[in-house]
């Protein structure tokens, strides 16, 4: 009777091992496909980004490309006059500076997809990175007029060149989307959250559709598509940067009209005398 009971108690946990074993089994099998499918996600997704990025390429390559061949070619003929002439050359440096600006995005994505982006962080001025944003960006401005309201007389303390870098291209995408003579606003102030700046345009606004696609790598929406320039990468460029110093960004329809792009850098804030006397 002993005998028996032993036996059936081994049957019993050989017959538990068994079935541990067996889910175990399926635990790893389980795991070992969804491990090839994340693998496989990956690998159609960086494709996809790959095809993206040479058709943006492409089509944002041709068309400065074709100016400069087509201006240089004209510079060559004796026929032109000294007004003529100059058109000419500030159109070759007009669309040299877009390609700058191109290959400048190409690169700050680079930067933050393989994490080389650190922060120097300083005690700046909101005029500041608003200078040194339009500065970037001057050349995109077109006729619009920056209308800058700064309500604060704080100094914040935060990575100057990343945040300027940031707000250029909520600026670059204000220029491109609203009538050539509107003005774009700029607010900037402070808040017990850290910094915030805020760019209002006069443009069409944002379908709802796009609303949440909008910082979306090489994202153009339904406006975007309309028109002949735009790579889709200024949006989700800011993002990147700004996450580098743990920063947000958000956008929303104006009940007025236009469409306002929001940025927030988390940062210690001080008056100005303070901060100086800070080493």
């Amino acid at each position: 009777m002993l005998r028996w009971r032993r036996s059936s108690r081994a049957a019993s946990n050989w017959t538990t091992s068994r079935s541990v074993c067996r889910v175990a089994a399926i635990a790893i099998e389980r795991a070992l496909l969804l491990e090839e499918k994340k693998a496989a996600d990956l690998a159609r997704q960086s494709e996809q980004l790959k095809s993206a990025l040479l058709a943006s390429l492409g089509h944002d390559l041709r068309t400065p490309l074709t100016a400069i061949r087509v201006a240089a070619g004209n510079l060559q003929s004796s026929w032109l006059t000294e007004q003529d002439r100059r058109e000419q050359a500030e159109l070759v440096l007009s669309e040299v500076g877009r390609l700058t600006r191109l290959f400048q995005n190409i690169l700050e994505m680079a930067r933050i997809d393989s994490g080389t982006i650190g922060k120097d962080l300083r005690w700046v001025h909101p005029s500041e990175i608003i200078e040194a944003a339009r500065d970037q960006v001057g050349h995109t401005l077109g006729q619009h007029r920056l209308v800058v309201d700064i309500a604060t007389d704080q100094v914040a303390h935060v990575d100057p060149r990343l945040t300027a870098a940031a707000l250029g291209h909520l600026l670059e995408n204000a220029a491109q989307y609203a009538p050539s003579d509107s003005p774009i606003e700029v607010r900037a102030e402070t808040t017990p959250e850290g910094l915030l700046i805020a760019v209002r345009d006069s443009g069409p606004g944002i379908a709802p559709q796009d609303l949440p696609h909008l910082f979306e790598r090489f994202y153009r929406g339904a406006a975007a598509k309309s028109r002949a320039s735009g790579t889709g990468m200024g949006l989700s460029i800011a993002r990147g940067l700004l996450a580098v110093e743990r920063g947000r960004i958000w956008a929303a329809n104006c009940p007025e009209g236009g469409a306002q792009f929001t940025i927030v850098v988390p940062a210690d804030t001080r008056t100005a005398e303070i901060a100086e006397q800070v080493v």
